[in-house]
């Protein structure tokens, strides 16, 4: 028996501290999802919450077929995909920069509210593929097991979600 499997059988027995093991193992993961799901941060951390608590709930209904990881991706879009829509997303206000340059803040501002809506308008699968390479740094790999799809299929949304992105904003950006 792997250590993870034997977390989640403690887990299922009523472990708190192996769940919160498990929660350490895999927040990353899921807030990477849920960032690239709903597009900011506070969301993003609701989403996660959501996402472990259930986890917590149905953990004991869990088949234990695949991995773990794998069930709990699929848990956080669903609950990611499902509080985009129930809840309008925050704007995040940029910290200052340690030099004030009005114009330079208002000019990067605005190319920050650009990168965001563009990314917000990518399908939830580019988004998520996008997220997770670019924000997390999972390998084309890693995520393509995690999604537990083929590796191709990671390639083909990630190279759409950066021309789509680069239709949109009109420049180049780099993949």
């Amino acid at each position: 028996m792997d250590p993870e499997t034997d977390l989640v059988a403690a887990a299922r027995a009523g472990s708190l501290a192996a769940f919160e093991t498990l929660y350490e193992r895999h927040r990353s993961m899921v807030f990477a999802v849920a960032l690239g799901v709903c597009g900011n941060g506070p969301d993003a951390d609701e989403v996660l919450q959501e996402t472990f608590l259930r986890a917590f709930r149905s953990l004991a209904a869990w088949r234990g077929e695949g991995r773990l990881s794998s069930w709990l991706y699929s848990i956080a879009v669903r609950t990611a995909i499902n509080w985009r829509s129930r809840f309008m997303t925050k704007q995040v206000v940029p910290p200052r920069s340690e030099t004030h340059d009005p114009a330079a803040e208002a000019e990067e501002a605005e190319e920050s509210r650009e990168l965001k809506r563009a990314i917000a308008g990518l399908p939830p699968q580019q988004r998520i593929v996008l997220t997770l390479r670019h924000v997390r740094g999972l390998s084309l790999a890693e995520i393509a097991e995690l999604q537990e799809c083929a590796l191709g299929t990671v390639k083909s949304n990630l190279h759409h979600a950066v021309a789509r992105l680069k239709e949109s904003l009109g420049r180049r950006i780099r993949a």
